[in-house]
């Protein structure tokens, strides 16, 4: 299932894609895969090696904690045993991915 959500501004066209997808994992366990992309100007690599670092931020000191990516991290990959990552490329947009395992039984 994809979900497009777009806004039109003066200068550009912002459009925000939602998607998602069941997987099959090589250990036949099934995963959950969910997209947000978007396309703006893109993160540059240095600051997507620190995404999901603690208290990393890019905003000033005062209106950013830089605690909600670490956060979700954590719950994703340490709780869940998924996945998450972002993917991005200056001038064309960031992809933001999470994939967790469905556990049956």
């Amino acid at each position: 299932m994809e979900i497009i959500i777009a806004g039109l501004s003066s200068s550009c066209r912002s459009q925000i894609t939602i998607r998602t997808e069941l997987s099959k994992a090589e250990s036949e366990m099934s995963n959950v895969i969910i997209g947000v992309a978007d396309n703006g100007p893109g993160i540059p690599e240095a600051v997507q090696s620190k995404l999901f670092d603690p208290f990393f931020t890019t905003k000033p000191v005062v209106t950013g904690t830089g605690i909600a990516l670490a956060i979700s991290y954590q719950i994703v990959v340490e709780k869940h045993g998924g996945q998450m990552k972002c993917v991005s490329t200056l001038g064309k947009g960031t992809e933001f991915i999470v994939e967790i395992p469905l556990k049956t039984g």
